[in-house]
């Protein structure tokens, strides 16, 4: 799921986006600034007024999120079974299953909880952060049903925490001191991390001896399903990009193309060797001569620091 789709979903929880419009002016306007009694007021007089409104899901909904915040809570189950009734759209349904859950958590009935809890992710729900911090889901965080649907959420805002391939480039990841490989000689430490819900890797390098930092982000480009890395260093304009990458022998591979002082193509390869929890080996290679033979650009051994005990 995209930022975009994230963004709107969050915005349409309460506000006027869905495509089940309500068609009431005086009962939205109230909803939208709080004015919850107002608002049940309103919406019930349009409902006998206006055609059709009382077919509305929405309106249902939002009849029942009044009575909700306003503690009228068999009230609002009866208005949410309504617009439950009346098939809400594919927007609504999240949010609406997800107000029917927390109803009944707080009513402590776990069966139905569970049932529209499930159904609210099954519907596209992936806000779950709410069910690590509101206060009716609280006393069900440790049951093992509830875990599950939370982990079920968190997966559908960020697929790909849970895509093997993605985690491929995770023995990277960690806090480490890079050597010239075979020396003692310190060339500079680097954060790896883990970044945009578990779709980039993110490096943050920093030399130990002269006044140089750069950036990297790894990840999957989706066209042609291969992890590349893009490069950005201090000096400025100093873009580098490192393309069909691809895990295999315990190692990362990645491609590139350079241009020698006249002109020349250069062939590199740039390769991340897996040596173990505590040790990745980084060596770029280039070649003039379209592949036949091999020079060593810079060939770096990381060292994962060790966490220090307070």
């Amino acid at each position: 799921m995209n930022k975009s789709i994230i963004l709107a979903f969050v915005v349409c929880v309460h506000s006027f986006c869905f495509s089940q419009t309500t068609g009431s002016h005086r009962g939205d306007s109230l909803y939208g600034a709080g004015k919850w009694a107002k608002a049940i007021t309103a919406y019930k007089a349009d409902i006998k007024q206006t055609a059709n409104l009382d077919k509305s899901p929405l309106v249902w909904y939002r009849l029942g999120f009044a009575y909700y915040k306003l503690g009228q809570y068999d009230n609002a189950n009866r208005s949410y079974i309504k617009s439950d009734s009346l098939m809400p759209s594919a927007a609504l349904k999240p949010v609406l299953y997800s107000k029917m859950a927390r109803l009944f958590a707080l009513k402590n009935n776990r069966t139905e909880m569970i049932v529209y809890l499930k159904k609210a992710v099954e519907s596209g729900y992936v806000l779950f952060n709410e069910m690590d911090t509101l206060k009716e889901f609280k006393s069900f965080k440790a049951d093992t049903e509830f875990k599950q649907l939370r982990e079920k959420a968190y997966a559908a805002a960020y697929p790909c925490s849970i895509d093997p391939k993605a985690r491929q480039f995770d023995f990277w990841v960690g806090e480490w001191d890079a050597y010239q490989t075979g020396t003692n000689m310190l060339a500079g430490h680097s954060v790896i991390q883990i970044a945009s819900g578990g779709c980039m890797i993110l490096e943050n390098w920093t030399s130990a001896s002269q006044p140089y930092s750069g950036k990297s982000m790894n990840f999957i480009d989706k066209a042609s399903g291969k992890w590349e890395q893009v490069w950005v260093g201090a000096e400025g304009g100093g873009e580098h990009i490192f393309t069909n990458g691809t895990y295999h022998d315990s190692a990362m591979h990645f491609d590139f193309e350079d241009s020698g002082k006249n002109g020349s193509k250069i062939k590199g390869r740039f390769t991340f060797f897996n040596e173990g929890p505590n040790k990745v080996r980084q060596l770029n290679e280039t070649s003039d001569d379209a592949g036949k033979t091999w020079t060593t650009a810079y060939d770096l051994t990381y060292i994962r620091k060790k966490k220090t005990v307070n």
